[in-house]
């Protein structure tokens, strides 16, 4: 069976969980928590980051890697659109956020408020914080808003969508909110994105070990009704 390793609430390690239940793939979750690996950790993940996959005797690392791997090995709904223009543009989408956004959601935000002071024991470096949420992220958020033009990212429901869905889901763990005023595209684009089936199975499955760490924002699960 397909193991995946990393700690559901990441939004990465969220992104292939979500590609797993689109395309109908069975997988074992193996927690790791990349501030205390488990032994050998940098052999399955050279960079030590979450998350990473072993499927028999393939091991990958990296999230978008991991979903291309899902996308050939596995048939099911598809995580890429088949139009060439359309492949294009959601792969950009992922790649923005990846390089972009989550630097400053998950480092300069989530990291600072949650991990830091809970698990390294160190104090929130509120002038990251400060600067993260008034000058980093809101350009990010502008472009999505303007490259949101549909329902979707990319014309179907794709790996765009599961990317800056997942991103954003740690954005409200973080204690924000999307504006629906600042961003109403990407308000309605959160909501459409978490109801459906894939992100619903996830998000059952992360809401107790989200709940166990103590300081993530539960107010969007409790929402969605998890």
């Amino acid at each position: 069976m397909l193991q995946i390793f990393g700690v559901p609430f990441s939004a990465h390690t969220r992104k292939v969980l979500v590609a797993a239940h689109l395309k109908g793939i069975e997988y074992a979750l193996v927690p790791v928590i990349p501030l205390a690996p488990p032994p050998g950790w940098r052999e399955l993940s050279p960079f030590g980051l979450i998350p990473a996959m072993r499927d028999g005797q393939c091991t990958l690392a990296d999230s978008s890697v991991i979903c291309q791997y899902l996308e050939r090995r596995h048939g099911g709904a598809a995580l890429l659109p088949a139009d060439p223009a359309q492949l294009g543009r959601a792969l950009w989408i992922e790649e923005y956020v990846d390089s972009s956004l989550a630097p400053h959601v998950l480092h300069g935000v989530l990291m600072q408020r949650v991990f830091a002071p809970r698990f390294l024991k160190q104090p929130t470096d509120e002038a990251l914080v400060r600067r993260s949420l008034e000058e980093l992220i809101p350009p990010c958020f502008a472009y999505l808003e303007g490259a949101l033009a549909g329902d979707w990212f990319a014309g179907e429901f794709s790996i765009a969508d599961i990317t800056v869905a997942s991103m954003l889901m740690n954005y409200h763990y973080a204690g924000e909110r999307i504006d629906m005023q600042s961003y109403p595209r990407l308000h309605g684009f959160l909501r459409r994105a978490l109801a459906r089936e894939c992100f619903r199975r996830a998000l059952a499955r992360e809401a107790p070990a989200a709940a166990d760490v103590g300081g993530l924002d539960m107010g969007l699960l409790r929402e969605l009704g998890h």
